[in-house]
């Protein structure tokens, strides 16, 4: 019940209108990037639409924990919630899951009007091998799902124990961008000629030691296999699905228990 009213809010919110208006800049940049590539548009296109896609939904995902969640507990319109017969816990999880189904119902929308968007674009240059528009493409949506569980989850997490309301956007923007930059980055310092030793002999500790910490979003960026017809590997599949599954199961975890102690007066 929890979960279905959480999903109304979200779609009666402000941000409903504002994710529309980013839908169409998203397929304008698409359509704009394949009219200036002169070799391979529909792959620079839809190289393009996949991150602005993650872009915007990374935006939504923080907007919308903190219209769904956040405002609760600054408005202490939570009180009223838990006069009913519904455990603190219980109410995090339906929050986190109305928030988890308006992300997967936007992205299979925006995701979609991409897809058909590349395939019906004119470039007037046939490529050699075009993007592969098949169940492929539906792998790679869910793995920018999964990456913004992880990263609702964590947004939630910071929102349990934080007293201002934009601290876990700012918080949770921070996190987003160093999760996802950790993998490309560890990457180039160990496998790139071009790495400075010096910057490696430095960076590489670090980087190693936070891997402990934070997750590597990256791995969920399948996009290749859609972009130059490659063939999945099951081998990238089910340890990144593994991987922000349990990261997800426990800052949820961390967040109920945080809640459930938490001095709301």
């Amino acid at each position: 019940m929890l979960a279905i009213q959480g999903l109304k809010l979200g779609l009666r919110s402000y941000s409903l209108k504002v994710l529309l208006g980013l839908a169409f800049l998203l397929l304008g940049s698409s359509l704009l990037a394949a009219g200036f590539s002169g070799r391979q548009p529909l792959t620079v296109g839809l190289d393009v639409g996949f991150t602005s896609l993650r872009l915007v939904l990374l935006l939504m995902a923080l907007f919308w924990v903190q219209e769904l969640f956040s405002r609760d507990i600054e408005r202490k319109t939570l009180y009223f919630v838990l006069a009913y017969p519904v455990t603190r816990r219980q109410y995090l999880q339906a929050r986190f899951a109305s928030t988890a189904a308006l992300l997967l119902l936007t992205l299979f929308v925006v995701g979609g009007l991409l897809g058909l968007a590349v395939s019906l674009l004119e470039t007037g240059y046939k490529q050699a091998m075009p993007p592969a528009l098949d169940s492929r493409f539906i792998l790679v949506l869910l793995g920018i799902w999964l990456d913004l569980l992880v990263i609702t989850a964590v947004v939630t997490l910071l929102a349990t124990f934080s007293t201002t309301p934009f601290l876990p956007l700012l918080l949770g923007l921070g996190f987003a961008l160093a999760a996802r930059g950790l993998g490309p980055t560890l990457d180039f310092l160990l496998h790139n000629p071009a790495a400075d030793p010096e910057q490696v002999s430095l960076l590489k500790p670090i980087l190693e030691y936070i891997q402990l910490v934070l997750p590597d979003l990256s791995r969920l960026d399948w996009r290749h296999w859609v972009l130059y017809d490659l063939p999945v590997d099951l081998a990238d599949i089910l340890p990144a699905v593994v991987m922000a599954l349990a990261y997800t199961a426990l800052a949820l975890l961390l967040a109920g228990h945080i809640l459930e102690r938490r001095d709301l007066t």
